[in-house]
């Protein structure tokens, strides 16, 4: 009671202080002070304690009528606590909602990747099914190619017997009449066209009769045997059946 009227008093007006209270020290106001707030806090723990056992109280009785059925006796309880229970099953049935909202979410989630799955292996089977089509017919194009390869390679050997051929043929040479040797001729009976160069070898073009033949050295046409092609200059000089030489220059 003392330090309650010091304290009433020292928020007096300095002259109707007394001057017992004139030297009062901050350390009692602080103490003053000290006391009131534990008081407060003391409170509020004591508050809090009774509402923690409140609650403890209405979850017995949720817990009972919950446990009980028909055959349980119904006991009155107060307003208050009637509308405490009934928010609280109605935040149950929120969280009852949201559970199965959630559950529901979770389930079409399942489905759709399994559904995803599906599709992707669907779309995984489809591509081999075309890889294989396509290596059998890679494999198909690829005998084709060697069929046609071989198709060409006989198609150029034939072409190249025909024209060793051509080049080997020679015209059936007349006999003379018996009784008296022929006078040599000094030019042959074939016209000479051109030289022309294949596969590294000179060869001259002869014609007669409207046929053409293609001669190198060596190589006769109607008794007269090629001794000499100069493709630079052009000239072609021939042996005939009796032994005589011929030679020609041909324009370039």
């Amino acid at each position: 009671m003392k330090s309650e009227q010091a304290t009433d008093r020292s928020f007096l007006p300095d002259e109707e202080a007394s001057p017992k209270d004139a030297g009062l020290k901050p350390t009692a106001r602080w103490l003053a002070y000290k006391h009131l707030l534990v008081a407060v806090v003391i409170g509020v723990l004591a508050l809090s304690i009774l509402w923690l056992f409140v609650i403890r109280q209405q979850g017995k009785q949720a817990d009972a009528t919950l446990a009980t059925a028909a055959d349980v006796r119904v006991y009155e309880t107060p307003i208050a606590n009637g509308l405490q229970l009934s928010g609280m099953g109605e935040q149950i049935g929120k969280i009852d909602r949201g559970l199965a909202s959630i559950s529901d979410r979770l389930d079409q989630g399942f489905e759709a990747e399994q559904s995803q799955s599906v599709e992707v292996q669907n779309q995984l089977s489809e591509i081999s099914g075309d890889i294989q089509t396509i290596e059998a017919t890679i494999a198909d194009q690829r005998e084709t190619n060697q069929a046609l390869g071989q198709q060409i390679d006989a198609a150029i050997s034939r072409l190249d017997s025909f024209i060793e051929a051509s080049r080997a043929s020679k015209t059936v040479e007349r006999k003379p009449a018996a009784g008296h040797k022929p006078r040599p001729v000094k030019r042959p009976p074939f016209n000479l066209d051109a030289i022309d160069l294949w596969d590294d070898h000179s060869y001259v073009a002869i014609s007669q009769g409207g046929r053409v033949a293609f001669l190198k050295t060596g190589e006769q046409h109607s008794g007269w045997t090629v001794i000499r092609i100069d493709r630079l200059n052009g000239a072609v000089e021939l042996r005939g059946p009796a032994g005589q030489f011929h030679s020609v220059t041909l324009p370039r």
